[in-house]
C-alpha cells in the first residue's frame, strides 16, 4: 500500500442511514466544505464502530484510500477520543473469527420446531380442548360493532 493512495479527511457525521447490506455515512469536509457520502457493508461498518453508533456532530479523521478508481473507508477515529491498542484486545481475532465462521441459521425452521415443542408439552384433556375450542368459535362469530368515524377531510358525519 503505498503513501499516496491514502488520504485523511478531517470533518463531522452529520448522517448515518442504514439498510441491511450498507450503511451510509454523510461526512461534512471540514476543509472543504463539502460532503461525502461514505459508502460501507454493514459487516465493516461493525468492524469501524463495535461499541455502536458514532456521535453525530464530532470531529472525525476519516482514512480513505483510493485503489482502482474506487474510494475505501479504512478507518473513522476521532482523534480526541481514547485509543486501545491491538494488542491490549487479544480476543479480537478469535472474535472475527467466530462471525465468520458461524453457519447459517433458518430461522423459521427454528420457530417451527420451537412452536412444536410448545405444543407437545400442553397437557390437557380432550374436554378442556373442546371448551377452548367453543369459546374461540363464539369469539370469531361474535359481531364487531362498526364505528363511523364519517368524512375527516370534510369534517362531516361521524360520532358527535
Amino acid at each position: 500500500m503505498s503513501e499516496e493512495n491514502i488520504q485523511e479527511v478531517t470533518g463531522v457525521i452529520t448522517g448515518i442511514t442504514k439498510s441491511s447490506a450498507v450503511h451510509i455515512l454523510s461526512f461534512q469536509d471540514k476543509d472543504q466544505g463539502g460532503v461525502l457520502a461514505l459508502t460501507i457493508t454493514t459487516r465493516r461498518y461493525h468492524e469501524l464502530f463495535p461499541a455502536g453508533d458514532p456521535t453525530l456532530g464530532i470531529e472525525m479523521v476519516a482514512v480513505l484510500k483510493h485503489e482502482n478508481n474506487q474510494l475505501t473507508v479504512v478507518a473513522l477515529y476521532d482523534p480526541e477520543g481514547d485509543f486501545i491498542a491491538a494488542e491490549d484486545v487479544p480476543d479480537m481475532g478469535t472474535i472475527n473469527y467466530q462471525l465468520d465462521d458461524s453457519q447459517p441459521s433458518d430461522v423459521y425452521a427454528e420457530l417451527l420446531a420451537a412452536r412444536q415443542t410448545a405444543v407437545d408439552q400442553l397437557d390437557a384433556s380432550k374436554s378442556d380442548l373442546e371448551l377452548l375450542a367453543a369459546e374461540h368459535d363464539a369469539e370469531s362469530t361474535a359481531d364487531i360493532p362498526a364505528t363511523d368515524y364519517g368524512n375527516p377531510v370534510l369534517g362531516q358525519g361521524g360520532l358527535e
